[in-house]
């Protein structure tokens, strides 16, 4: 029997169903990035068909939403692929290892059922609820790039969980054993972060930038006037700067320290936030919030729900000094992408602490500012200075943050080469899955030629 060509299976839990976290948005845009270039791609790499797995959508699923899962479903469908529901014990927390460990084999059961059709299957997990992959797979046509976008020792500071610190050792762990497993390297920080505090080892890396899809209708500029107006309808005064921020209620995200640090300046700006509610207890953290403002007297909207145009509004806003990013720890941002490419035209410019991810998006006064979050006050001072700026400053910040992110955020790109490294036709001892040699001697194990990772540019 003949074999198809190569398939793509991309398990996540979400942006399949719904969209609710930066991870989600990373979906969106590989989505997009099919629905748009599939054509490109496959004539650069050779014909390939999209998969996508995810958690058996149900009461369970926060923010589930059918539109979600009709356009992801539309655009694998019409590439000849599916959506693959993956079911799990809806009685059991979904945060925890045994969910986890039942999601990874459902993802391992569907790369093995394509490698029985196709020629050969790239595996794409992504994040900690997929982290077992690796683990699970054993095929000679499956290889498996684990996309770990953060790590509890990050999002659950200062103190992890210690089984999710043991269920994400063992996935990398896992990794380093198996001569068909990958690391994708989605950012400077994070790649460092796993390497120092979870053994992983390099020679399993293979790049995966962060991206966006830089071309998509919800990344343009709002125009000013509409973002006039969808202010207004949400309550938003525009009269004196705004400062806004976008997270959803979670410790980690650190609008507490947001509220804290606009104590001072009540009298000069109005903080506008959307705190979007979480489906587990960190949703009462919307109401700490409220209060929070109202004992600081701070002039504040802080809006629960989530609307893709009002974060687009609120960057390209005139009245928005400052896209602040409180977060107590962060991989990489996407607002603070995704701002670049909303106020280009006008509005904010992204204010963050000097630490993780951060540091390698924004270059301190250059394309955005940042201040020491271990420095009592800092945060007000970052303020500050962000409300300080002409509007000569702010317009060459806006301009240098566009500039980076055209520049190293293109999601096509990222991916077209990715699919290179897997989909290609591997010639020679450089381009050859091996075993693991002695430490520190072995070299990259999937390697690109320059014109593989260029691909995308000759076929403009």
């Amino acid at each position: 029997m003949s074999q198809l060509p190569p398939a793509l299976l991309y398990c996540a839990v979400n942006g399949i169903d719904n969209c609710t976290n930066g991870i989600g948005r990373q979906t969106k845009t590989l989505l997009a990035t099919l629905e748009r270039h599939h054509t490109r791609l496959a004539a650069a790499v050779g014909p390939f068909t999209p998969y996508l797995a995810a958690p058996q959508p149900g009461p369970a699923t926060w923010n589930h939403d059918p539109e979600h899962l009709a356009y992801a479903s539309r655009v694998v469908e019409h590439l000849g692929g599916h959506v693959i529901a993956l079911p799990y014990d809806t009685d059991r927390p979904f945060w925890h290892p045994a969910t986890w460990q039942q999601l990874s084999a459902g993802a391992a059961q569907a790369a093995a059922d394509l490698a029985h059709h196709h020629s050969r299957v790239l595996t794409i997990a992504v994040d900690t609820p997929f982290a077992a992959v690796p683990a699970l797979t054993d095929h000679q046509r499956i290889d498996t790039v684990l996309a770990l976008f953060s790590t509890a020792m990050i999002t659950e500071r200062p103190a992890a969980d210690p089984r999710h610190l043991n269920w994400e050792r063992s996935a990398i762990a896992a990794v380093n054993r198996h001569p068909r497993a990958h690391v994708a390297d989605i950012g400077t920080f994070l790649t460092g972060h796993l390497t120092r505090d979870y053994g992983l080892d390099p020679a399993t890396l293979t790049p995966w930038p962060s991206g966006l899809h830089l071309t998509h209708p919800d990344l343009a500029p709002m125009p000013a006037g509409d973002a006039l107006a969808l202010a207004h309808r949400h309550g938003i005064p525009t009269d004196r700067p705004v400062v806004a921020a976008i997270a959803r209620t979670d410790p980690t995200k650190g609008l507490d320290l947001l509220i804290d640090a606009l104590a001072p300046l009540r009298d000069d700006v109005h903080l506008a936030a959307i705190a979007v509610r979480t489906d587990d207890e960190r949703a009462t953290l919307f109401d700490t919030y409220q209060r929070q403002c109202d004992q600081a007297r701070l002039s504040a909207t802080l809006i629960g729900g989530f609307d893709r145009q009002l974060p687009r509004a609120l960057a390209a806003l005139p009245a928005t000094r400052v896209m602040a990013c409180p977060s107590r720890g962060e991989t990489l941002a996407n607002v603070v992408f995704e701002t670049a490419l909303w106020a280009q035209n006008g509005g904010a410019v992204v204010l963050a602490p000097a630490r993780d991810g951060f540091t390698e998006q924004i270059t301190d006064g250059h394309n955005g500012l940042l201040y020491d979050p271990a420095l009592p006050g800092a945060l007000t001072g970052g303020l500050c200075r962000a409300l300080a700026l002409t509007e000569t400053e702010r317009a060459r910040m806006r301009h240098a943050a566009h500039t980076k992110v055209v520049a190293e955020r293109d999601s096509a790109q990222h991916l077209g080469a990715l699919l290179a490294r897997f989909f290609t036709d591997r010639r020679g001892p450089a381009g050859r899955l091996t075993a693991h040699p002695v430490p520190g001697t072995r070299p990259p194990r999937s390697q690109a030629t320059p014109s593989q990772h260029d691909f995308l540019e000759a076929s403009r």
